[in-house]
């Protein structure tokens, strides 16, 4: 056995790492992805990850145009067993989901609860996705 930790523990990892097979390589700028015929991502399992251009022309119309090569998508919602609700993090990443909730108290991490992470999935559902994180 090797002597890195817990054989739980490492089989814990192993499932996340599992269900985060979809999370991509490397994450798009929204300018990037706008200036794209197809906008895509790679996954790490290597399946092609698609935006819908009306998803992208929607959040560019609620955030500034200065801000769009720092905005990284998919904008990632943060699930882990040491928190109750939904982390987002990042300031233009806070804007955006509180704009689509109707909130105004944003900083640089928010939490969301279920109802309010179907509301973000609803509005933006090729350009959001669910991550799952271990501590």
């Amino acid at each position: 056995m090797r002597g890195d930790g817990n054989p739980d523990d490492r089989l814990l990892k192993k499932q996340i790492m599992v269900l985060n097979r979809h999370l991509p390589q490397r994450r798009k700028t929204l300018k990037e992805l706008l200036e794209e015929e197809k906008p895509h991502v790679i996954g790490t399992d290597g399946s092609r990850h698609r935006f819908k251009k009306n998803e992208l022309d929607k959040i560019s119309s609620m955030i500034p145009e200065v801000s769009w090569g720092r905005l990284k998508l998919p904008l990632y919602i943060e699930i882990s067993s040491q928190m109750s609700g939904f982390r987002i993090k990042g300031k233009l990443e806070c804007e955006l989901v509180c704009q689509i909730l109707n909130k105004e108290d944003c900083g640089e991490e928010i939490y969301i609860y279920r109802g309010d992470t179907k509301i973000v999935r609803r509005e933006l559902p090729t350009t959001s996705q669910h991550i799952f994180l271990i501590k």
